[in-house]
């Protein structure tokens, strides 16, 4: 299957799994190997401290590199570089040795008991240099809890490596972070795209712990004998500078340019609109951060629970039809469905966040008039509904963004599962009044690391030759404008609920 064609290789250290993704320069032949993972509740850091062994993990990914290599029948050779991205704000500390300290995924959300002064005291400034309002996700929390709690593990750290950064500094030896990510610990510049002089070290931290900003894409070293040893891939083998794995899934939508709207409808369905300054306004509105693309940068909003929310309709629904196909068929009962569900809206996720106090479940249901006949509502409904209520959230974001960025939507790209959702997708053409681009690879992010590693292997001469090589997007067709006018009316109507469901700040303009 290898043949003499040549392929980027990316590592994706997600949330609930690790993948390996390979794809050739030509965009042709994809395949992929993932792998799902667990973490580890602390007993000391409770509320909500969690872990992960970097051994076992590393384990597990370079296993997912030679099973592809291997299963795939890919000649380790024809790889002519690998890049990664992962989960957002996940970080590693790594010794003078180069062992690792602490693995922790960005839902490790343990804080030192005086969590509330530290916001008090620092929140206005890190969120006017990051874009971000603190929050225990972020690095800072975490340092200040092993400050507090276990001093003889920080006191030991040499460097802390965001995870994306972690999985090329295994590959390469080499430690580096870059700034799509680097902006995720609250440590980070926007306007400079580097770490804030002396910041750690006023924040009571060690100073050494940041390493050297490289923008993505560029070159960091070359796989060691070691790495080789463990993954199956040939000693020497370009390593590149990857990203967040949102800003790697707009550049796997081709969402490249200021005006482009890239939103990935995975479990949650964050929203990124790309602009070309550092966009910094009401920190409970948005966050601010940097695009992989040099020069670019991103305003991010989110619709919240997405695909969790068309997952709640499958196990209330579907329990006793669970299948391969059970997506597809949910769709497909959607599909059939009519404009507004007959009557039916769903209030069980998607809504306009506040950053200051994030809570990432919240009340919700549905509310409909009851049928007046029995079964002239079917399960279709609830889930035309539930894709509804997306669509709004996305749309209620978008226009959000719109508004604190002064700037207007110009295509709106989408990627992740329920991409894959006829239904959404025609809904997302009714209201957005600009071109959908639908991605054909679910994997977004793995496709935009995978462009990294392309122009850091000197394939692609830029990142936008890297777009036109690998992605593949097909358009949605214009909604028929009697479709158009009837969402926008329903649109409106949510908007006026959703303050009813889920309180006054829901939809925070």
């Amino acid at each position: 299957m290898g043949g003499k064609s040549q392929y980027v290789m990316a590592i994706d250290v997600g949330t609930g799994a690790g993948r390996c993704f390979v794809c050739s320069l030509d965009g042709t032949v994809i395949r992929q190997r993932y792998q799902e993972w667990a973490y580890r509740p602390v007993p000391e850091a409770q509320p909500g401290g969690l872990d992960f062994d970097p051994q076992e993990f590393w384990s597990i990914l370079a296993g997912l590199v030679r099973r592809t290599l291997s299963e795939c029948e890919l000649r380790p050779e024809s790889i002519v570089a690998v890049s990664s991205t992962s989960q957002r704000e996940g970080i590693v500390l790594v010794d003078r040795q180069g062992r690792e300290l602490y693995g922790g995924p960005n839902i490790d959300q343990r804080a030192p008991s005086d969590a509330a002064a530290f916001e008090a005291r620092f929140g206005l400034r890190l969120h006017a240099h990051s874009g971000h309002w603190p929050f225990p996700m972020f690095a800072p929390y975490r340092l200040l809890w092993f400050r507090e709690h276990r001093p003889d593990l920080l006191e030991r750290a040499a460097t802390m490596l965001l995870l994306n950064d972690w999985v090329l500094y295994r590959l390469s030896g080499e430690a580096a972070s870059e700034p799509s990510n680097g902006d995720e610990t609250l440590l980070f510049d926007l306007r400079t795209r580097s770490w804030v002089p002396g910041l750690l070290e006023e924040l009571g931290l060690p100073g050494h712990l940041l390493p050297q900003v490289l923008p993505s894409g560029a070159r960091l070293g070359s796989v060691t004998a070691a790495a080789a040893e463990a993954t199956g891939l040939v000693h020497g083998t370009p390593v590149v500078m990857g990203g967040g794995d949102t800003q790697c899934a707009l550049l796997g939508m081709g969402a490249i340019r200021p005006g482009d709207v890239g939103v990935v409808l995975g479990t949650y369905g964050p929203v990124m609109l790309v602009v070309d300054r550092p966009v910094i306004g009401d920190p409970r509105l948005a966050w601010s951060g940097c695009h992989v693309v040099d020069g670019q940068y991103v305003l991010e909003s989110t619709s919240m629970e997405a695909g969790q929310t068309f997952r709640w309709v499958r196990d209330l629904f579907y329990s006793g039809d669970l299948d391969e196909h059970i997506y597809s068929r949910m769709d497909a009962e959607a599909l059939a469905s009519p404009p507004g569900a007959r009557g039916i809206q769903a209030y069980i996720g998607p809504r306009l966040p506040n950053y200051c106090e994030l809570r990432f479940t919240g009340p919700g249901g549905f509310r409909t008039q009851l049928p007046p006949m029995p079964g002239t509502a079917s399960r279709g409904d609830f889930g035309r509904a539930a894709l509804e209520a997306v669509a709004y959230g996305v749309h209620a974001n978008v226009r959000r963004l719109e508004r604190l960025a002064g700037t207007t939507m110009q295509a709106l790209r989408v990627c992740g599962g329920l991409s894959r959702s006829r239904t959404l997708a025609g809904v997302l053409a009714a209201l957005s009044g600009v071109p959908v681009h639908l991605s054909d690879s679910q994997e977004g992010s793995s496709l935009g690391a995978a462009i990294c590693a392309g122009v850091g292997a000197g394939a692609f001469g830029s990142f936008a030759d890297g777009v036109s090589a690998l992605a593949r997007l097909h358009a949605e067709p214009a909604a028929a404008e009697s479709h158009s006018a009837f969402y926008r009316q329903a649109y409106e109507q949510w908007l006026t609920a959703v303050p009813v469901m889920y309180g006054p700040e829901a939809l925070l303009a």
